[in-house]
């Protein structure tokens, strides 16, 4: 009888997984071939398999992921400027700088959440092209000093105003958004306590179906990460063109147009995974992941 009730619920189980209907959307398009490894295919995170067993072992897996909102951003925005000497190039940035750091305190920017760091300084050489003799003679035509201005702040909405503002200041690289926790012991601990719940629940479902006799103690293994929207992001070019055949007339020229990319952040795939906490908040965030595998000894059934 529980034979059957099991069988059943492994039918319902396909069954409601095939009944969700899915909508590819342009990201079909999306290159196969890119660096992009799902975590899910990784040896240290692959626990497919719920339940290992054989006549004398059972290990019983658990995996747990967690989407959870940054605790704070630090924005990383780049600069430079050209000028005949250092001098004159370092005087200029500093006044943009300057100029941005004033427009943002008025926003509740303190000066302890900013950092300007000094990249470089450069020579910057051009060519001097004489049409008489047609020699080009390379020169030395001024400096070029650049810097970073790193801002940390507590709201995401705050990033597009910072970048906003630093338009102002002829500030355009927006290098990178980093996204910190700021207790990631305390989501580890909490995350560990999940995946011990679903692992319960799971080994008394296995016991009461199967009646086995442990022997000894349980061996317990577990495994933590998280991973960052940085290595999340897609991209893809959606387009369907003809091609076009000359022959043997080169006299036409084929100009392309310009296609867009578009890249969008796809995190880790939810399949095989026991429990999935936040997995509708949109808000893109820092993924934690926690493994839990306990094995036991089992007592071998005697041969008949």
């Amino acid at each position: 009888m529980k034979k059957q009730a099991l069988g059943f619920l492994l039918i319902m189980a396909s069954f409601l997984s095939l009944s969700k209907a899915q909508v590819g959307g342009n990201q079909i398009y999306r290159d196969k071939n890119n660096d992009y490894t799902p975590l899910r295919n990784l040896p240290e995170f692959n626990n497919s398999n719920s339940y290992f067993t054989n006549d004398s072992t059972l290990v019983v897996s658990v995996k747990v992921l967690m989407n959870k909102t940054a605790d704070r951003y630090k924005l990383t925005l780049g600069l430079n400027e050209e000028a005949t000497t250092p001098k004159v190039a370092i005087e200029n940035i500093n006044r943009r700088i300057n100029g941005f750091i004033k427009r943002i305190s008025s926003m509740g920017i303190k000066n302890d959440d900013i950092f300007v760091d000094f990249i470089s300084q450069t020579k910057i050489y051009d060519y001097d092209i004489n049409k008489d003799t047609q020699v080009t003679i390379q020169k030395m035509d001024g400096f070029e000093t650049k810097k970073n201005i790193i801002i940390t702040v507590n709201k995401h909405s705050m990033i597009e105003k910072l970048i906003s503002e630093a338009s102002d200041f002829q500030i355009y690289d927006i290098i990178k958004v980093d996204y910190i926790s700021n207790d990631i012991d305390k989501i580890q601990e909490d995350l560990l306590k999940e995946a011990y719940a679903v692992f319960d629940k799971k080994k008394e479902n296995y016991f009461s179906l199967f009646k086995k006799e442990i022997i000894g103690k349980p061996t317990a293994t577990s495994g933590f990460t998280y991973i960052f929207p940085k290595t999340q992001y897609q991209n893809y070019t959606a387009l369907e063109s003809a091609s076009v055949t000359y022959g043997y007339d080169t006299r036409y020229i084929k100009k392309e147009e310009r296609k867009l990319k578009t890249f969008y952040y796809d995190g880790t795939d939810y399949t095989g995974f026991d429990k999935v906490i936040n997995n509708s908040d949109p808000e893109v965030g820092i993924q934690y992941i926690m493994n839990l595998s306990v094995k036991y000894d089992l007592k071998k059934n005697k041969e008949k």
